[in-house]
C-alpha cells in the first residue's frame, strides 16, 4: 500500500498541460478498438478537462489508443460492442447511475466486462458498493465504524419516524444534528441538514428528501462530532479526511468542502509527520479495509474521528489517551473528484489528478502486454 505525501508544491499546475483527449465526435468516427476509454456525457465539462488532457497524454506516452465516449457515440458503442465491432482493453467511467434502469453509461460498462475487457470497477461491485443502504448493512455487518442511522425504503409510504427510529438517532443527546441523504444520490443532491432536530422538523425534512427521487432509500443520519487536530502548517482542521484509492494506492487528504473554507484550498494532502503524530495509521487501515470488502480499484471514502460512542473495529488513540472510533461519513463513491485546484479551490492538488491518470495508462498498457504475450505452452509427461 502506498501512500500519497503532498507538500505545498502540490496546489500549483504542473508546467505540461498534456494534450486533447480524443473524442469520436459521431458513430461514423468509432475505431474499432480502443486500449484505453472513459466515459462521460457532454464533451464538454471543464471539472474533468484537466484529467481527460493528462490521461490522453499518458495514454500517448504508452503508445495506447484512448477515447471518451460521451452521448453522441455510447448507444452506437454498446451496440458495436455486442456485436463484435469494437472492442475495449480498459474503461474508466464516469457517469453511470447504477440505479437507474437502462442508463447507458452502465451498460456500456457491462458491454466492455462482457466482451472481454475491463472495466477499472466492475459493475456489480460499483452497483452494490455505491448504494448507501446497501453498504451501510455491509460496513455495520464487519465492524465498520458508521453513525447512527435509520434507513427508510421507498415501500415505507409517508410516515413518521417511530420512537425507535428517533432513539437511534439519539436525538436527545447534546449537540444534536441529523443529515438526510438518498441512497444513491451524488454530489450533495437530495442532502438535507436538520439543526436542532425535533421529530416534526426531522419528518419534514425526510419529506422533502423524498421528493428527490421517491424510488430510491433514504438515510438519515445522526450527526457526527469529533475534535480538531494541528497540521504542520499551524491550522488546526477537523478531524476529517477524504481518502481516495487507485489500483492499490491510497491518498489521504484533511478535507473540509468549500462552502467552509471559504475560498481556500478543501484538500490537503496528510504528511508523514502529521500521520505518525496523531497516530492516523488506523484511518488508512480502515480504507483498505473498505478497498477490500469493496473490491473496487478507484473509490473515495470520507472518514472522520467521533467524540460519541459509535463502534468501530479501527480506533485512534490521540495525545490525550482518549480513543475515538474511525467513522465512514460517505461511504464509498466510485467517481472520483478530479477537478484541480489551479481551476478552482475545491479541488485536489493537481500533481493528484495528473498522477491518477497515469496510474491508468499504467494500468491499460499492462492488461494490453498481457493480451499480447504468447500463451504459455503446457507440456505432458507420462508418469
Amino acid at each position: 500500500m502506498q501512500i500519497y505525501r503532498g507538500d505545498d508544491r502540490a496546489c500549483a499546475p504542473p508546467g505540461d498541460g498534456g494534450r486533447p483527449l480524443p473524442a469520436p465526435p459521431d458513430a461514423a468516427h468509432l475505431a474499432g478498438y480502443y486500449d484505453l476509454t472513459i466515459s462521460h456525457p457532454r464533451l464538454d465539462q471543464p471539472e474533468l478537462a484537466a484529467f481527460g488532457r493528462w490521461l490522453a497524454q499518458a495514454a500517448a506516452d504508452y503508445d495506447l489508443s484512448c477515447a471518451l465516449i460521451h452521448d453522441g457515440v455510447v448507444h452506437e458503442a454498446i451496440r458495436r460492442l455486442a456485436s463484435g465491432e469494437l472492442t475495449v482493453g480498459y474503461h474508466l467511467d464516469y457517469f453511470a447511475l447504477w440505479h437507474v434502469p437502462g442508463d447507458p453509461y452502465a451498460q456500456l460498462s457491462l458491454a466492455v466486462q462482457d466482451t472481454g475487457g475491463r472495466p477499472v470497477n466492475l459493475p456489480a461491485r460499483s452497483r452494490a458498493f455505491t448504494d448507501k443502504a446497501a453498504a451501510h448493512a455491509e460496513l455495520v455487518r464487519h465492524g465498520l465504524g458508521v453513525p447512527p442511522t435509520v434507513i427508510v425504503r421507498p415501500w415505507a409510504g409517508e410516515r413518521p419516524l417511530s420512537a425507535r427510529d428517533l432513539q437511534t438517532l439519539r436525538l436527545d443527546a447534546p449537540h444534536a444534528g441529523v443529515f438526510v441523504k438518498a441512497a444513491n444520490g451524488f454530489g450533495g443532491r437530495g442532502v438535507h441538514r436538520v439543526e436542532d432536530p425535533t421529530p416534526d422538523r426531522l419528518n419534514a425534512a425526510l419529506a422533502a428528501a423524498r421528493q428527490h427521487d421517491r424510488g430510491d432509500s433514504y438515510l438519515v443520519h445522526r450527526g457526527v462530532r469529533g475534535p480538531s487536530l494541528a497540521c504542520e502548517d499551524g491550522t488546526e482542521r477537523p478531524a476529517y479526511w477524504r481518502v481516495l484509492g487507485c489500483l492499490g494506492d491510497l491518498y489521504a487528504f484533511w478535507w473540509s468542502p468549500q462552502s467552509i473554507t471559504n475560498g481556500r484550498p478543501s484538500y490537503r494532502a496528510v504528511t508523514a509527520g502529521e500521520l505518525r503524530r496523531h497516530r492516523l495509521e488506523p484511518v488508512l487501515a480502515y480504507a483498505q479495509a473498505l478497498a477490500d470488502l469493496s473490491g473496487l480499484d478507484w473509490f473515495s471514502t470520507e472518514l472522520c474521528l467521533s467524540d460519541g460512542p459509535e463502534e468501530s473495529r479501527f480506533a485512534v488513540i490521540g495525545a490525550d489517551g482518549h480513543e475515538r472510533p474511525v467513522v465512514a461519513i460517505d461511504y464509498l463513491n466510485d467517481q472520483c473528484d478530479v477537478d484541480v485546484q489551479s481551476r478552482w479551490p475545491g479541488g485536489p492538488p493537481d500533481v493528484f489528478v495528473r498522477r491518477v491518470a497515469a496510474r491508468f495508462a499504467e494500468e491499460a498498457w499492462r492488461l494490453r502486454q498481457s493480451r499480447l504475450r504468447p500463451a504459455t505452452r503446457a507440456y505432458l509427461r507420462a508418469a
